[in-house]
Formats: C-alpha cells, structure tokens, sequence
C-alpha cells in the first residue's frame, strides 16, 4: 500500500453537453482545497424547563439553508505561453466576459448548474436550481490521483468561478491565476475521469 501525493494528481474542468467538453488545467499549482460534501441543517434540541427527559427531549430540524449555500473551492495555475490554449482556459471559468453564446475555443459550452441532485432537511431529493442571473454559468470540476494503476478522485458538480475571485500574480518564475469559486452541487468519489471531448 501507498499514498498518492500531489504530483500523481490531474485536474479537468467541464461544461453540462450530454457529452462534455473538458478542459485539462496545465501546470496547476497541486493546491486544491474542496470540501467533501454539503453541510447539514441546524438542529435546536427542545427539553421541558431545560431537563433532558428521555420522554420529552427532542431536536427540532433548521432550515435548508445550509444546503443551499455554496462552499469554497480553491486552485491556481500557471499561465502558459499559448494564446490560444490561456484564452481557452480563462473563458472556461465560467465565462468571465459574459460571452453569449459561451463559447470555449470551437466549442459552444452549456451551464452545469442544476444538473446536481442534493438532498434537503427531511431527506428528500431536489435538484439544485438555476441562476436567476442567465449570464452566471457553472462547470464541473474533476480531480483524479493515479498511483500504481490505482486512480481515485473527486467530481464536483456546478462550480461558480465569478470574474473578481480570478485574481492574477506576477512571481519572478511565473504568472499565477489563482481562482476562488463558490460550489452549488455535489461532490462524489471517481475512479476515471468523465469520457467527454477535450475543447
């Protein structure tokens, strides 16, 4: 047995097409941060004049709140010397420049927002809802360690990447991009990365 380390990582970024369109992020900096899954709703325990009685104390269940709120999702990488291939990654982040159509190299992109099942309070499933903003667009986010032939990751269902949390930084041995997105959707566990077209 082994441990992965950053180094056997890949990262891919993805539209909603039935099969996707994918962007592979090169020379990403190996400093994701990604939560695990959504938070739970508050719970208030009740009891009679403050005494926890087995027969009288209880919990009562909070709003859905929690569910519904994003959570952060960071990473960064070094800009590359491609035009081409820079243009292509920084219009994948969710379209910085309100392109319509969204539009990735040749290839026309579509939202992932509302493609996640979550599941609120009482247990039951809903489907995370659209933007009321149609300029706002998600992607899904893919990380997969491979090591010894052994692959296991993480998809992240409708990433939010807003223009002002795309910040740029001269270093001397580099430009880093380093993104802040705000995550909508689910997270589960891979062993493959999602068959789709690369842009």
């Amino acid at each position: 047995m082994a441990t992965y380390t950053a180094i056997n990582g890949a990262l891919r970024l993805y539209d909603g097409t039935a099969t996707p369109f994918y962007l592979a992020v090169l020379f990403d900096q190996m400093d994701l941060t990604l939560p695990e899954g959504k938070a739970r709703p508050e719970e208030s325990p009740i009891m009679h004049r403050g005494r926890a009685v087995t027969a009288t104390v209880h919990h009562i269940l909070g709003n859905d709140e929690p569910i519904m709120e994003p959570q952060d999702v960071s990473f960064s990488f070094r800009m590359q010397n491609n035009a081409t291939e820079e243009e292509k990654l920084r219009t994948a982040l969710c379209n910085p420049a309100l392109e319509s159509p969204w539009t990735v190299g040749s290839d026309t992109w579509t939202t992932t927002k509302g493609d996640s099942s979550l599941v609120n309070g009482n247990g039951d499933t809903f489907v995370d809802p659209a933007f009321a903003d149609p300029m706002k667009v998600c992607i899904n986010l893919e990380v997969l360690w491979t090591r010894d032939a052994v692959a296991i990751g993480r998809k992240a269902v409708g990433l939010y990447t807003s223009p002002d949390q795309i910040n740029i930084a001269e270093a001397e041995d580099g430009v880093i991009v380093s993104v802040t997105g705000k995550l909508y959707g689910g997270v589960t566990s891979i062993t493959a990365f999602t068959t789709g077209t690369e842009s």
